[in-house]
């Protein structure tokens, strides 16, 4: 994650504006302290994706335990038909877009005379990852313009360009990580951006065994504790802090009162942390516990629920075999 480029980024095959700035590096360490100060202690799961974070995530889409990934995929595989678009003109928004591979699948089997006048929006807090991405997308389908977006979206979707046909995609059911009044508020705010005509794509991992679940995020090759872990070297970084991430553990289980998966870091002593930038000491109790994640799992209900909240209407939505992931199809009226 950079907060220090700004403007336009041209590389080859595409460019890339970095909005993060207006959000400024002050405001992500205020946001990160006050977390660290609350009780119980939290840090927003947005802070994983620095280039570490990126690529320990994308190692975890590729773990056998790690269902949704492949599940979502598989959807994506066969859907475009279904979809019934024309996309010629179409400008396609990622939000959270990480690495190329979803979207991937859904550009691969647009046509070529549709696909050359498409314009992909890629829309990510990590400009290492839109880079990466645009540039394997950039060889694989050279007529495709792509202009990456560095921004949290969550607070800046008035970035997304609004000119003509649109179609925003939100895949990994990334939305799961806000809590309910979080994803009502990003839903009317989505709904608000949106035109009459443009279509949204939501990825959603859906209520299921708890043991499936849990097993999800307690892989044995404890990759996910690392990504875990790894969002500490990000504090450290943006607020000035001197976390040991080897002195805690990785925490995830199922709150069925909530029906969503916590990531927590459970500190294995007693521990004092130096806040560099301000002189502050954050103290930490053996047991105690930093709330990393949420990652909601949804019914049926919510589906419905959240098209309401945006003022959307279901088109389709697509399941697997066993129902364990959905993509919905909405559209603004």
């Amino acid at each position: 994650m950079n907060y220090s480029d700004t403007g336009v980024r041209v590389s080859t095959g595409f460019k890339i504006k970095n909005y993060l700035p207006d959000i400024g590096i002050d405001a992500a360490r205020q946001e990160i302290l006050t977390g660290l100060r609350a009780h119980p202690k939290y840090i927003s799961s947005k802070f994983f994706y620095d280039q570490q974070g990126s690529a320990l995530f994308e190692e975890i889409t590729r773990l056998e335990e790690y269902y949704p990934t492949r599940t979502e995929k598989s959807i994506l595989a066969t859907i475009i038909e279904d979809l019934n678009l024309d996309f010629t003109g179409f400008s396609i928004i990622e939000l959270g877009s990480g690495d190329h591979s979803k979207i991937r699948l859904l550009l691969s089997r647009i046509p070529e005379n549709e696909l050359e006048s498409v314009k992909y929006y890629p829309v990510d807090i990590s400009q290492s990852a839109i880079e990466q991405a645009a540039g394997k997308l950039t060889e694989e389908f050279p007529v495709l313009e792509i202009e990456g977006i560095v921004a949290d979206f969550i607070s800046q979707l008035h970035m997304i360009p609004n000119a003509g046909k649109r179609m925003f995609c939100f895949f990994g059911s990334t939305i799961g990580n806000l809590n309910m009044n979080e994803t009502q508020r990003f839903m009317k705010l989505l709904g608000d951006t949106m035109q009459q005509g443009d279509h949204f794509l939501l990825g959603l991992d859906m209520i299921k065994d708890p043991t499936i679940l849990e097993k999800a995020y307690n892989d044995s090759r404890q990759i996910t504790a690392d990504f875990n872990k790894n969002i500490l070297n990000v504090v450290n970084r943006l607020a000035g802090a001197d976390f040991d991430p080897d002195g805690f553990d990785h925490l995830a289980f199922y709150n069925s009162g909530k029906n969503r998966i916590e990531m927590h870091l459970k500190a294995k002593e007693d521990m004092e942390v130096n806040i560099r930038t301000n002189g502050e000491k954050i103290h930490i109790r053996k047991g105690e516990t930093i709330h990393t994640e949420n990652s909601q799992k949804f019914g049926d209900h919510h589906i419905r629920l959240m098209g309401k909240w945006a003022g959307l209407r279901i088109k389709d939505i697509f399941t697997d075999i066993n129902r364990w992931f959905s993509l919905v199809h909405y559209i603004k009226f």
